[in-house]
């Protein structure tokens, strides 16, 4: 009975030092794994932050580039204005003046016919 005793211990302990065998296998090769993992995620990360700096100096740049714009148009926006102001403040001139001229043309037709009622008088 002894020897049966041995033989399953001996036949236990082959299975188990074949299913450690086995997990430690099973464990360093998901590590080794996880290591690649690890890696592509690490070189991805890098690939992204390279792209990150690159659309951010290029941002950059676009911004840059609109501000020059906006402040050219800003510029040409004032001189428009000043031009409108310009010829407003003409019109209001040439205005002042076609009022005058005809305030002077009444009056001289008033004397007109004022001159013109002293000759028939005549």
């Amino acid at each position: 009975m002894a020897a049966a005793v041995s033989s399953r211990s001996r036949g236990g302990a082959g299975r188990l030092f074949f299913l450690f065998t086995l997990l430690g296998l099973v464990c360093t090769a998901a590590s080794l794994m996880d290591e690649n993992k690890l890696k592509n995620l690490k070189e991805k990360l890098q690939e992204a932050k390279q792209d990150l700096d690159k659309l951010s100096k290029n941002i950059k740049e676009k911004l840059q580039e609109a501000k020059q714009d906006q402040d050219k148009l800003k510029a040409q926006g004032d001189t428009a204005l000043e031009l409108i102001n310009g010829y407003m403040m003409d019109n209001v001139k040439l205005d002042a003046k076609m009022l005058k001229i005809k305030n002077d043309l009444r009056a001289m037709k008033i004397s007109i016919q004022d001159l013109e009622e002293q000759h028939d008088e005549l």
